[in-house]
């Protein structure tokens, strides 16, 4: 078996979600296949969905694919990819498959992938940031360059959807811009330079990264101490409404709960916008179904001649209705001016 040369940056981690499983096309169709290096791959998708995005990618490239289990190791050449709900990330020599919580509302989750490898290769590793919604991988790489490693981000304007290498640019002082197809070629280049590992490169913050990477691999949040880490936060985690804890990186801010789920602040919001979506449609649906015990017990009434009780009931039901179309009206307008839509590709 072929083992990486520890004196090159030949770690690479890709992230994509929203209209990057073309971006990631084109970047692998350009790398050579004697990289010597070994790329592994986050792409959002749903978690229900069975995925065959690892036999799609064969198809353009030379590299060999594999959806890996945990445990496998790691092998030059090869292409890793996350499964369906697990994220996937890296430990010397290994790869690690877990259902940790969800970060940025996703498993498998870009900022869990980066961080792992930023942990474990440091200098050795090239981040890849691809189109996607939101922010995922902003975090991630900024570990990554704060590791010494090298990160490089779709255009833009480009990507079909711009906010994920976007947002890393606001964030992250980022190597490269490109297209995807320029990308393949960069990255032979980037892995064929030496690199000198910096040993005793002071790393801020270092005992919180081994936290966040052991949640991720499925370690308990509240007893290793998570919220006694951050900032105290008078926000609730959308995912389970658990106490948050807000974190920093340099312009950064994301929120961890004590379960574990985490956030950036758009990621946050987003959940947030979710959950009064979720809680105006339980408002409507009660009100509907108001309505229709009126109009049976009006029914009744009506068949028993007390016509004018039931009058009374046919108006309170009347007035739901009402009210019940001003709360479409607002979930229609919240969904037309605030909500980003996720649109996964059909893999």
């Amino acid at each position: 078996m072929a083992v990486l040369n520890e004196n090159y940056r030949n770690i690479i981690v890709i992230g994509a979600s929203a209209g990057g499983l073309e971006a990631i096309l084109a970047v692998l169709e350009r790398v050579p296949e004697d990289l010597g290096a070994s790329i592994f791959i986050v792409q959002h998708i749903p978690a229900y969905t069975r995925s065959n995005i690892d036999r799609v990618i064969q198809h353009h490239t030379k590299l060999r694919v594999l959806a890996p289990v945990d445990g496998a190791p790691i092998e030059v050449n090869t292409v890793y990819i996350a499964r369906a709900d697990r994220h996937l990330m890296v430990e010397p020599g290994r790869v690690v498959v877990s259902k940790g919580p969800r970060e940025n509302r996703f498993r498998p989750a870009v900022d869990a992938l980066f961080r792992s490898a930023a942990h474990a290769y440091r200098e050795r590793v090239i981040g890849v940031v691809l189109s996607g919604a939101l922010n995922d991988g902003s975090s991630g790489s900024w570990t990554i360059k704060r590791f010494g490693g090298k990160v490089i981000v779709q255009d833009p304007e480009e990507a079909v959807f711009g906010d994920m290498p976007r947002e890393t640019m606001q964030y992250t002082e980022v190597d490269h811009v490109l297209p995807a197809a320029k990308i393949g070629g960069v990255l032979a280049k980037l892995s064929g330079q030496a690199i000198h590992p910096q040993r005793n490169r002071d790393v801020a913050s270092a005992e919180l990264l081994e936290l966040e990477i052991a949640l991720a691999k499925g370690e308990n949040g509240l007893g290793m101490g998570i919220l006694t880490m951050g900032k105290p936060s008078s926000l609730t985690c959308p995912e389970c409404h658990g106490a948050l804890a807000k974190f920093e990186e340099g312009r950064l801010i994301r929120f961890r709960c004590h379960t574990g789920h985490a956030h950036t602040a758009e990621s946050l919001l987003a959940g947030v916008r979710d959950n009064v979506e979720k809680s105006m449609w339980e408002v409507m649906r009660g009100m509907e179904e108001s309505k229709i015990l009126l109009d049976t017990l009006a029914d009744q009434l009506e068949q028993s001649e007390e016509y004018e009780l039931a009058g009374v009931y046919r108006e309170r039901a009347g007035e739901l209705v009402e009210q019940s179309k001003k709360i479409q009206q607002a979930i229609e307008y919240t969904d037309r001016s605030t909500m980003k839509q996720q649109i996964f590709p059909q893999l």
